[in-house]
């Protein structure tokens, strides 16, 4: 029976970083790249710089140098025609070991790119000079620190569809998750290298949900996210899709709306079929609308209408059931006018009353305890005024 862990234990042995590349595919980076294909090292190395913080990583390294505890994970890049990984591990690191000593092999990091920038960074003053942070950059004098994080412990699998499984478990479902863009991506990834092995995407679905050990449906739910985000991409004409990655998490809140569902005419992922589109033709102007009041819209000079996610459910839900309520929206992006124009500003008013009766209802289990208590009668007197003030406000 195959499984994710089968086998003799991969190879590890110490590399030097000098031949490990970053990795222009990793989920994380992927967002912030203009094309993935042409990204150079040095744009990685940026990227990570900008957004991924590598400084702290670099004040600890030239603290306590490379804790050999923590190994990266890399495959093999550039590589002899004949290249074969071998059934032993010894074996293996020994043959890949020469390889190395021959100059005819290195490697791209696919855990770790963090490590390995900020390493290049420390070491390769030429990298700091071509970001301009020669000066800011954290730096260290001590050659045995130098010495040590330029040759760090690496894990050799194979290919990088050996380590998706690990990946998956690791930032998906473990404690190390990616952000939301990151995950829906990775999955996307590793859904297609399913399919190219021929199976439909609703089986691959289904196979990755059980290679990861996803019991709750959280592989399928961040795929129709992502299937939406793609729609949104190939069918929506100039619309800016940077927000929507940065906030990726918004439009998963949007899609567990039973309401915007209907509004855009996706069905609940329990239905889905990933072999069509989710949203129909008629329905891409309402998936503008929608990704347009949340995100806003620079390419159209359109701002986006919602200040709180928390707006998604409390009020886009319910706006988006009345046709003069969506022509309001549209025309003024007044999201309070809009509301007002729905049945959601009544449903409020009420869930607020039944919790309010519900409080009180409870004080009563105990009131009697405090008899004369000042304190409390003004309390009460209060919401006796309150009351009347509501009351004389509804007849």
């Amino acid at each position: 029976m195959d499984f994710a862990g089968k086998g003799k234990r991969k190879p590890q042995l110490d590399i030097d970083v000098s031949i490990i590349n970053l990795d222009n595919l990793n989920p994380r980076l992927v967002p912030y790249l203009t094309d993935k294909e042409t990204a150079t090292q040095l744009d990685l190395i940026k990227t990570l710089y900008d957004y991924f913080d590598t400084e702290e990583i670099a004040m600890s390294l030239t603290e306590n140098g490379y804790f050999d505890e923590e190994p990266i994970i890399i495959v093999p890049n550039k590589k002899p025609e004949d290249f074969k990984y071998l059934e032993d591990s010894d074996q293996n690191a020994a043959y890949i070991q020469s390889l190395i000593s021959e100059g005819k092999i290195d490697f791209t990091v696919v855990e770790g790119n963090r490590r390995i920038s900020t390493i290049k960074l420390l070491t390769d003053n030429s990298i700091r000079k071509s970001l301009n942070i020669e000066k800011s950059y954290p730096t260290t004098t001590n050659e045995n620190v130098i010495n040590d994080i330029k040759q760090i412990p690496c894990i050799i699998y194979e290919n990088r569809e050996d380590v998706s499984t690990y990946l998956g478990v690791r930032h998906i479902l473990g404690a190390l998750k990616w952000e939301a863009f990151a995950k829906a991506s990775y999955i996307a990834e590793f859904i297609t290298t399913e399919t190219n092995k021929g199976i439909n995407v609703n089986e691959a679905v289904k196979k990755v949900q059980e290679v990861i050990g996803d019991r709750s449906d959280i592989i399928k739910k961040q795929y129709v996210t992502y299937k939406l985000f793609l729609q949104a991409k190939e069918d929506l004409n100039d619309f800016d899709l940077k927000p929507i990655i940065n906030r990726f998490s918004l439009l998963t809140v949007a899609y567990n709306s039973p309401t915007i569902r209907n509004y855009i005419g996706v069905k609940r992922y329990s239905e889905v079929d990933f072999n069509e589109d989710l949203v129909p033709v008629e329905k891409l102007s309402n998936l503008e609308n929608i990704l347009t009041w949340i995100y806003g819209n620079d390419k159209k000079n359109r701002k986006k209408v919602l200040t709180d996610s928390r707006q998604i459910t409390n009020k886009l839900s319910h706006i988006v059931q009345y046709e003069d309520a969506v022509k309001y929206l549209l025309k003024e992006d007044d999201l309070d006018g809009a509301f007002e124009r729905t049945n959601g500003e009544r449903e409020f008013l009420l869930k607020k009353l039944l919790e309010a009766n519900k409080t009180l209802s409870s004080c009563l289990q105990f009131a009697y305890k405090y008899k004369s208590d000042d304190q409390i009668l003004s309390q009460v007197d209060d919401l006796k005024e309150l009351i009347e003030v509501l009351k004389s406000n509804l007849t």
